[in-house]
This record gives structure tokens, C-alpha cells and sequence, in this order.
């Protein structure tokens, strides 16, 4: 069996092993929310928020692409196509927390908000109707956004229209300005909120750029496993990791940034109602700092600043590997010490949830990339880039049951 051929059997075999791991997840989620409904709502909110970013932060790469062009967009472009498809499958998974919303936020308690400064407007606005209409919002726009430039890149691969090209970069000029503002109020509504008496213009553009390093990590890793099949063995080159690496890298130093300036801030003004949100995350979650400060930035940082490090595909993966083990503990903090404030709490649903979701999420994002050409086929910036010229033609109609 040749490269090209192993293709569609190793996705199979991956997102047959996902979907048995999911599987088995819900069912031991099933059983959490039996025995413990709270802490099941809870667990699953981190865990939610956790795989959300592989799917819209894959959206904000994509209109990033459409705008810039670069070589490193089409070695992953049908990578985040993929899996911007993957966004309904979230808003279906979005149903459960709607459901949980009185054990997970505690502007839905019968006690009611918790009084302090701005709460006359955050009482409007953490309603539940409201709550409900922006997420309703959110998710019809992304989805809109996603299917769209989907659409058109597939359809390029039909027709070779090359104004398709020009249609997506004008739609990504604003998408990004969409993606941008629309995930930052949905990051206040689904995490901020679960502390609803503290604000920080800073927490949007966090999770973002979080998003976008988890998206990135994946995507790396993704690569590296199909480098060895047509078509990515026919045109991936050092040249590509190296730029992903690079992203990495700046991402990397973004949430770095974005996390000390939010701590800065927040430290110099010691007012009581900003500061008490890392009071929170004082105590025993003090144990969780260093090692995410270490392994989420000086071990990463440092590593990809070699030159080897990012055009070596096995090692770049496994810095890609690290950072995502990263990612699931920094949302873990970012969220649990709302529910158990300065003192260290896990439970085994903590566990369980992210690799539910995760699984079905993965067998999802797969049954999506099977089902076109695996790179643009006539995309004139990809053939202007040399790809063409480096992937062989039947490694064009990789993909198993490609439509192209």
C-alpha cells in the first residue's frame, strides 16, 4: 500500500479510536451527572470551553490566511476548514450547558446577583433571555462565516473560478473584526460571568489569542502525522514548519503578554472588586502558577526560539504536544477556582469531560477533512507559492472520497 493509499485508512482507524474514546466518555459522564449534577455541569463547562477553541480559533485562523496569504496557511488551510465545519457540532454540545446554567452561574442562583459596582447593567445584561440571544448570535454567525468561505474554497477546487479567491479575502477582511469582537462577549458571558462581580477589558483578547495557540498546536501535530501521506508528502517542506513555528512561538509570547498585563493592571489599582478574581486563585491553586508559568511559557518560549527546534517536524510536534497539555491546564484554572475559590480542587469529571468531548470532537473534525482534496486544487496564491509544483497530481485528490 502506497502513501496515497494509506491515507483514508489512517484517518479511519484515528476517528474510529476517538469515537470509542468519546464513547466511553459520555458514558461516564452520564454517570457524573447522575451522582454529582453540579460538579458534572461544572466539569463540562472547562472541558467545552477547552475543545471550543480547536473550532472557532481555527475560524480566526482562517480569515487570518485569506487576508495575509502566506506559504504556512495552505499547508494547514484545509486543516481549520475542517474544522471551522466542526462549529454546529459545538452548538449542539452548547444544549447541556444551557441546562446547567443555575449550577454553573451564579447570576442564575434563586439568591440573585451579588451586589457591587456596574451591577446595575450587568444585571440587564446577564439575563437569561439576553444570554441565550447572544449565544444563539454567536454561534449564527461563525457558523455563517464558516460555511461560506468552506463553500467557496470547495468550490474553487470544482471550477477553478479564481474570483472565489477575491470573494474570501474580502470576507475575511471583516471577519476578522467579527471573530474578534464576537468571541471576546462570549468569553465574557461564559467564563467572566462565572465571577460576575469582576471585569477585565484584557480577558477577551486572552482567550483569543488562547484559541489561536491551542488551534495552532493542534494543527502542527496533525501535520506531522500525515506529513508521510500524499498530498502532504509531496509539497510539505522545513520551510512550512518553520513558519508554524514561528506563529507558535509569537502566540506563545502573546498569552504571556496578555497575562502579566492583566496582572499588572490589576495589582497597581488593588482595588477589591478587580483583585479578588486572583485571591481566588491564591491558596493551594497556588500550585498550579508555577508550573503553568514554566510549562505554558519559558519551556516553549525557549525552545522555539531554535532554529532546529521549529524545522524539525518531530520535535516542533512534541513542543505542540506539550503546549496543549498546557492549554487544558490553563483553562482548567482560568474556570474551576470560580466554583472553588483558594483551595485546589479536581474531580475525576475533570478528566473524563475534556476527553469525552475531545474524542467526539475529533471523529467529527476527521469525518469533515475526508470529505475533500486535503490542499486548495486551484487556488491561484497556492500555485504562485510553488505547492502545485511539488504535489504530484494524483496527490491532489487525496482525501479519500475528495469531491474536487
Amino acid at each position: 500500500m502506497n502513501q496515497f493509499e494509506g491515507t483514508r485508512p489512517f484517518l479511519d482507524r484515528i476517528q474510529q479510536s476517538a469515537l470509542v474514546v468519546g464513547g466511553i466518555g459520555v458514558c461516564a459522564l452520564v454517570v457524573g451527572a447522575i451522582f454529582s449534577t453540579q460538579q458534572f455541569f461544572q466539569s463540562y463547562l472547562f472541558a467545552y470551553m477547552f475543545v471550543l477553541s480547536f473550532s472557532v480559533g481555527s475560524l480566526g485562523i482562517l480569515v487570518l490566511h485569506h487576508m495575509v496569504s502566506g506559504r504556512w496557511g495552505f499547508a494547514i488551510q484545509r486543516l481549520i476548514e475542517a474544522s471551522t465545519r466542526t462549529i454546529p457540532f459545538m452548538a449542539l454540545l452548547f444544549v447541556p450547558i444551557l441546562l446547567g446554567l443555575k449550577d454553573i452561574y451564579p447570576w442564575m442562583q434563586h439568591d440573585g446577583m451579588p451586589q457591587g459596582p456596574l451591577m446595575g447593567f450587568k444585571q440587564a445584561y446577564l439575563s437569561l433571555p439576553l444570554f441565550i440571544g447572544r449565544a444563539v448570535f454567536y454561534f449564527a454567525i461563525w457558523t455563517l462565516m464558516a460555511l461560506t468561505l468552506t463553500r467557496w474554497s470547495r468550490r474553487q477546487d470544482e471550477n477553478a473560478d479564481v474570483l472565489l479567491t477575491r470573494k474570501m479575502r474580502l470576507l475575511s477582511a471583516p471577519g476578522i473584526i467579527i471573530y474578534t469582537f464576537t468571541m471576546t462577549f462570549a468569553g465574557f458571558d461564559w467564563v467572566m460571568s462565572l465571577e460576575p462581580l469582576w471585569y477585565s477589558s484584557i480577558f477577551g483578547a486572552l482567550i483569543i489569542v488562547s484559541q489561536v495557540l491551542s488551534t495552532l498546536a493542534l494543527c502542527i501535530i496533525a501535520l506531522r502525522l500525515l506529513a508521510k501521506f500524499k498530498p502532504f508528502s509531496g509539497f510539505l517542506t522545513e520551510t512550512h514548519f518553520h513558519h508554524l513555528g514561528n506563529l507558535l512561538l509569537t502566540f506563545v509570547v502573546l498569552w504571556a503578554y496578555m497575562q502579566v498585563s492583566q496582572l499588572i493592571i490589576i495589582w497597581s489599582g488593588n482595588l477589591p472588586e478587580e483583585n479578588f478574581w486572583y485571591l481566588h486563585r491564591a491558596g493551594t491553586w497556588n500550585y498550579l502558577v508555577v508550573p503553568l508559568a514554566i510549562g505554558h511559557f519559558f519551556i516553549p518560549f525557549f525552545l522555539l526560539l531554535s532554529r532546529r527546534t521549529k524545522r524539525a517536524m518531530a520535535r516542533l510536534a512534541l513542543v505542540a504536544v506539550f503546549i496543549l497539555i498546557m492549554r487544558v491546564a490553563d483553562m482548567f484554572w482560568l474556570i474551576t477556582p470560580a466554583f472553588h475559590p483558594a483551595e485546589f480542587h479536581l474531580s475525576w469529571l475533570d478528566i473524563a469531560a475534556p476527553i469525552s468531548l475531545g474524542g467526539l470532537w475529533l471523529a467529527m473534525f476527521i469525518w469533515h477533512l475526508k470529505a475533500y482534496p486535503l490542499i486548495p486544487l486551484h487556488d491561484p496564491r497556492f500555485v504562485l507559492s510553488g505547492g502545485m509544483e511539488q504535489a504530484s497530481e494524483p496527490a491532489l485528490q487525496a482525501g479519500g472520497s475528495a469531491k474536487g
